[in-house]
């Protein structure tokens, strides 16, 4: 079978009698619009400039207008915007500083826009969410919406500001105190110059932030609406009712409040048990109260909100994300703001690690001077999961550590029994959390740059009832602004002393300055634990200060995370694994791939602990990178268990509880690539822990009944054709493999389109072939088949990228088509 060239496809068009779609739902093409193809059948037309995303959400959706990021060849965008106006579309954002706009457009003009000579890609305006977790029932939930969260109250308990003459007095009382970040992370010894971040800036891109919490009072110097709540009865960057996580980060990094309370207080106690007792706090005030400070790294410096997330805590969208970025920088530059940090709890997947729009908007923000510190990403613990804008090369990029006294103090607290904490946090020291998100990045870059407590912190959490709460919360969303903080005292330090201290200075400073956590290696917690003083005295030994960040390079590859090969079967023995402490089985799997089996066994099991928590917790990735993409996403094993992976699915069978999977969702296939099986000893367990492992492999070679291959280009729609069944098929397979797969970097993306054909009508198989899998797999099962209609899309692909890291050169892909 060959691809189509025009004369083919008009005599099969006459033999069936059909106009092709090219397209479903509101977006329907007969061959008349074709235009007219080259000599090998290639279409190149401007719905190949259209994501497949886009075309999903049009047809699924059936809305009149439809949200979309433009990225263009120049910043002239006159032509583009007269056009949308024109048809009823309201631009939202022309970026300044990255070619490309935002726009709400109708759905059925899409391909209208297209047609612009400027117009290189129109995408799906997509979703980013924040990097926070809240407690719900027995497990860690990601911060969509609308969720349970532990708050805290206390009967009789007093909330208050301390003004900056108090917070002097208060650090007399209670500077041996470790239940808070300042200490464990020693800004102390920085606040002692008399540094505490006054005359720095710091921006917090988040869900706004509510500037009368009496954690942050004063500190909130302005702020801007950038979400979707504008227009709506929720507009406002500052109010109780938006989503707490803004607040909360904004209470980390700048607060200077304090909750006084009786020595029966639960949390009084629980402090005690675990660290120094809340000092006793008559000489500020208060006689027959016990302070628990609640200052952030940096309680002088100032705030600005940028409220991106809408008041439900939903998500959003990239374009939203650069477009806050970009008026940060322009705070900077055109208003008169002395912007000194961008602080950004959230982060998403992308292709291009560091040149994507996003990570370059962060590199421009860098080379303006300004510090950009982002989470990792909460899609850990497989290597490979750091997400945009972390990937950013010129971005602080922050893990998340559980700190002991934190952590015991929280479950004491959460259950209600005193000492519980010490059975559920064995370790005296930080451990990286296992949904922390893992370096490196695809080209081999060092991320994470360093750790920061982010289980379990106690902060700000407005509502609309209760505008002065307080709640604990986890992620790498809580590290970051920790890390913000610290560099707002950095920053503080260096303006006042006039060092001209750069982003990178910095940078370099709190990975010099960071303590090495022992069990974990650099792609866990990047330098080490956030040490701030340390950090202050690296930068005061700095020889070479105003260092800039050294370019990307121009040539890159995937780098081979790999530290076993699987020939067959794998065995290996863990011994003694404290908890909180993992091993990484990382091996590449190929297009034959066709089971993974996973085997473990406890060695000499004891009886359960008395709160039920001695278990290896397993987690078993697919070859993806940058995001969330698990066979299994955590799996307790309490004796032995053994899981199957197939590209139909996952089973597992054994002493195993609490399993969890998105494949019913994303129906991740067998990709070639390298897989990662993460063992790790819960970090709740009471002691170390051993086991046997094995891990088989098998491969099935691939015989197609049939197969092609060939070359395509960057937006082009291949149309190749239709493949007529043998008289009989009920089911098909359809599989599109290409050259930079996941086991390559940068990956190609290319999408399957199919439509099966009953004689009389072609029907769309949907889009479960146009996705981030690779490859591309489909199975239709019609009885009535006679054959499938098949086009190819070169979504994205990165073999010539352009001089700004889009998408651009040629693919090389095969075909394999197998019937029933």
């Amino acid at each position: 079978m060959e691809i189509f060239n025009l004369p083919q496809l008009n005599k099969t068009l006459n033999k069936y009698g059909f106009a092709v779609p090219l397209l479903v739902g509101l977006l329907i093409f007969s061959y008349s619009m074709f235009v007219p193809a080259t000599s090998t059948g290639k279409v190149l037309l401007p719905v190949t400039k259209i994501s497949p995303a886009l075309f999903d959400h049009i047809s699924a959706s059936g809305l009149e207008s439809v949200n979309v990021i433009i990225e263009t060849y120049t910043s002239d965008y006159e032509s583009i915007v007269s056009q949308i106006v024109n048809m009823g579309g309201e631009v939202t954002y022309q970026y300044k500083y990255v070619t490309g706009l935002a726009a709400k457009i109708p759905a059925d003009k899409v391909v209208t826009v297209a047609s612009d000579p400027n117009v290189k890609q129109i995408y799906l305006d997509q979703p980013r969410y924040p990097s926070a977790f809240i407690w719900s029932g027995n497990e860690l939930d990601p911060v969509i919406a609308n969720e349970e969260e532990i708050e805290f109250s206390a009967e009789g308990a007093l909330k208050i500001t301390l003004t900056e003459e108090q917070i002097e007095p208060v650090l007399t009382l209670v500077e041996t105190q470790t239940y808070w970040n300042p200490v464990a992370m020693n800004a102390l010894g920085v606040w002692a110059t008399g540094d505490f971040g006054q005359s720095s800036l710091a921006v917090v891109i988040d869900t706004g932030i509510y500037a009368d919490h009496f954690m942050i009072s004063g500190s909130v110097i302005g702020g801007i609406d950038m979400s979707t709540d504008v227009g709506t009865e929720y507009e406002g960057w500052s109010r109780p009712d938006n989503h707490w996580h803004g607040t909360h980060v904004a209470g980390i990094l700048a607060g200077h409040g304090a909750i006084l309370v009786h020595s029966s207080d639960p949390l009084y106690q629980a402090i005690a048990r675990y660290g120094a007792p809340p000092p006793e706090a008559s000489s500020i005030g208060y006689p027959g109260y016990h302070i628990i400070p609640l200052l952030g790294m940096a309680p002088q410096a100032q705030l600005y909100a940028v409220k991106v997330f809408p008041h439900t805590g939903a998500g959003a969208s990239e374009s939203r994300i650069i477009a806050a970025i970009e008026y940060s920088i322009s705070l900077k530059l055109e208003m008169g703001y002395d912007v000194d940090i961008i602080s950004m709890s959230l982060g998403g997947p992308t292709l291009f690690d560091g040149r994507d729009l996003e990570d370059q908007t962060v590199d421009y923000a860098t080379s303006v001077g300004i510090t950009v510190v982002a989470a990792a990403g909460n899609d850990g613990p497989a290597l490979m999961t750091i997400g945009s804008p972390g990937t950013a090369e010129t971005a602080i990029t922050v893990a998340a550590a559980a700190h002991p006294v934190n952590t015991r103090v929280f479950w004491d607290y959460y259950y209600g029994k005193p000492g519980i904490g010490y059975q559920l946090f064995v370790s005296d020291i930080p451990q990286i959390h296992a949904f922390s998100s893992r370096g490196p990045t695809s080209d081999g870059r060092g991320k994470p740059d360093i750790a920061a407590t982010g289980v379990f912190v106690l902060s700000a959490f407005p509502t609309a009832s209760s505008p002065q709460g307080l709640a604990f919360a986890s992620g790498t969303s809580m590290a970051t602004p920790a890390v913000s903080g610290a560099v707002a005292l950095l920053d503080t330090y260096a303006e006042a002393t006039g060092m001209g201290a750069s982003p990178e200075d910095y940078k370099q400073a709190l990975k010099t300055g960071a303590v090495w956590l022992d069990g974990y290696n650099n792609y866990d917690q990047g330098a080490g634990y956030l040490n701030a003083y340390n950090a202050l005295i690296a930068l005061l030994e700095d020889p070479s200060l105003g260092d800039v960040a050294p370019p990307l390079p121009s040539e890159y590859e995937l780098l081979d995370i790999s530290n076993i090969q699987v020939d067959g079967k794998y065995r290996d023995e863990i011994k003694n694994l404290l908890p909180g402490y993992k091993k990484d089985y990382i091996f590449k799997v190929t297009p034959e791939t066709s089971l993974i089996e996973f085997e473990i066994e406890r060695m000499h099991p004891k009886k359960r602990d008395p709160y039920d928590g001695n278990s290896f917790e397993i987690y078993i990735h697919t070859a993806k990178r940058t995001y969330y993409s698990y066979w299994i996403e955590s799996a307790n094993v309490w004796k032995e268990g053994e899981f199957k992976i197939t590209d139909d699915g996952y089973s597992y069978e054994g002493t195993v509880s609490g399993v969890y999977s998105d494949w019913e969702v994303y129906r991740y296939t067998i990709e070639p690539g390298y897989v990662k099986i993460t063992v790790e000893n819960d970090w709740t367990s009471s002691g170390p822990l051993s086991c046997k492992i094995e891990i088989n492999v098998k491969t099935t070679p691939l015989t197609p009944d049939f197969s092609d291959s060939g070359v395509i280009q960057q937006d082009e729609m291949l149309v190749y054709g239709l493949y007529e069944l043998p008289a009989g098929t009920t089911s098909v397979t359809v599989e599109l493999t290409w050259e930079n797969n996941w086991a390559k970097y940068p990956s190609s993306d290319l999408d399957l389109l199919i439509w099966w054909y009953d004689g009389a009508e072609f029907h769309f198989a949907g889009y479960a072939a146009a996705t981030l899998n690779i490859p591309e797999r489909i199975t239709i099962s019609e009885p009535t088949m006679v054959g499938i209609w098949i086009q190819i899309y070169g979504y994205a692909i990165y073999t010539s990228p352009g001089p700004n890291g889009e998408p651009g050169g040629t693919e090389s892909w095969t075909l394999s088509i197998t019937h029933q």
